[in-house]
């Protein structure tokens, strides 16, 4: 507790409410899944997106094919394409269940994992 706590627990804990209402505890948690689906949803779309910018690099180094584009109108491109969709998904609403969930495995669900990565070339191939 922010006000009423001592300078000890104050120096030894990890989270301090600067309130003294435990429904700040509620609100800091669901902020911080909201952020963390959020991120994951844009680095899942980032990811995805890339796929098709990087193959015909990979066909040039391969098959010896011309580039359609230089590198430099890829870079536009891409931040034409790829930036504002990107911000959108930072900025969505919460999922309805989003406290209804357990809380996550710090070892096993990170924020770029194996399943993530699957998914998102996946599909994008």
């Amino acid at each position: 507790m922010g006000i009423a706590g001592s300078d000890v627990s104050k120096e030894a804990a990890d989270m301090i409410l600067l309130d003294d209402n435990f429904a700040s505890i509620v609100t800091g948690v669901e902020e911080g899944r909201l952020i963390f689906d959020n991120l994951k949803k844009s680095i899942a779309y980032t990811l995805t997106s890339n796929i098709p910018e990087i193959s015909p690099f990979l066909f040039f180094i391969v098959l010896s094919i011309p580039l359609p584009l230089g590198t430099v109108t890829i870079l536009f491109i891409d931040l034409g394409t790829d930036l504002w969709p990107a911000i959108s998904l930072a900025y969505e609403k919460a999922e309805s269940d989003i406290m209804l969930r357990l809380p996550r495995d710090p070892q096993k669900d990170r924020l770029v994992n194996e399943r993530l990565i699957s998914v998102s070339y996946g599909r994008s191939v």
